[in-house]
């Protein structure tokens, strides 16, 4: 029943990949960037700009068989970057490999109630906002443009994986891109998902199409504001293609609750294919992660 499952699911992907990509395209960049990520290559500089791609070309992933992970890198030129990129994300984050950066400071972070929209993107559910504030990095504007959920856990904490990872997509006005992810154990019902958690059920009853969205309204993200005391910063990439890199990385040291019931409610919309939505962790191939913690 699930392999037939499947391989309906990948019948509807090629009947609707075109008009997938006609609807993205149409789409604001500034209001729902993963939408259209499909459409970006990375430049040297880790800005985003327009591929030169033709409307079509980009396949459907997903995160198992002959579209998972693994394979990623060979399904398009666009995807190039998910197989030979050198700074790709998740990572596992080992604690006795971080550095202290007695420099890096408690994350500013400017959020307000925003309108917002529910969208099941397939591989993923997000919550897509308008103007619901910023990310300040050293003295520079990361727009918080929208976030979404992976189970289990994409990045692992000294080989540790949590039950579910938020990832609050940020970016600024010159294209660069900023990440905070934050982890979750099985435990008491998380608020912020509480917020939308019959929007969940109502998005899961809809036979999917490439533009499952519902309104949620205004979506106050104060909960989301707390001040974290401790968080690892590295350099990666976004985890799903294009795999584009120069991503600055904020993973939170405390994780978050979340209960049993609201994980099934964030998998229950997405395609059977994508109910484990997480990459693999990527090599480090050198790179630095870097420790603050107010408390050492």
């Amino acid at each position: 029943m699930e392999e037939q499952e499947i391989e309906r699911e990948n019948r509807e992907d090629e009947e609707h990949v075109i008009d997938l990509l006609s609807l993205s395209l149409s789409l604001s960049l500034r209001v729902c960037p993963f939408l259209i990520c499909i459409y970006f290559a990375s430049s040297s500089n880790g800005s985003w700009k327009l591929g030169s791609n033709k409307l079509g070309t980009a396949p459907v992933f997903s995160y198992s068989g002959n579209t998972g992970p693994d394979k990623w890198g060979s399904l398009s030129p666009l995807y190039a970057t998910c197989s030979n990129g050198k700074a790709q994300s998740p990572i596992d984050i080992v604690k006795n490999k971080v550095v202290r950066n007695k420099n890096l400071k408690p994350l500013r972070r400017e959020y307000y109630p925003a309108n917002a929209t529910l969208v099941n993107h397939g591989y993923n559910v997000g919550l897509v906002f308008g103007n619901a504030g910023v990310l300040i990095l050293n003295g520079k504007n990361y727009t918080l443009l929208q976030m979404h959920w992976h189970s289990p856990s994409e990045h692992k904490i000294h080989g540790v994986t949590f039950d579910v990872e938020l990832h609050l997509v940020h970016m600024a006005s010159d294209g660069s891109l900023a990440v905070i992810a934050i982890l979750y154990k099985i435990g008491d019902a998380d608020p912020i998902i509480a917020k939308i958690q019959s929007k969940l059920a109502e998005l899961a009853k809809e036979v999917f199409t490439n533009q499952d969205q519902i309104a949620v309204g205004t979506y106050d993200t104060w909960k989301l504001r707390r001040n974290t005391r401790k968080y690892y910063r590295y350099i990666g990439s976004l985890t799903t293609p294009p795999c584009t890199e120069n991503v600055i990385w904020h993973i939170f040291g405390k994780e978050r609750s979340i209960s049993k019931e609201q994980i099934e409610a964030l998998k229950a919309p997405v395609k059977a294919t994508c109910k484990k939505n997480s990459r693999p962790v990527q090599p480090l191939n050198g790179r630095q992660v870097e420790l603050f913690d107010e408390f050492s």
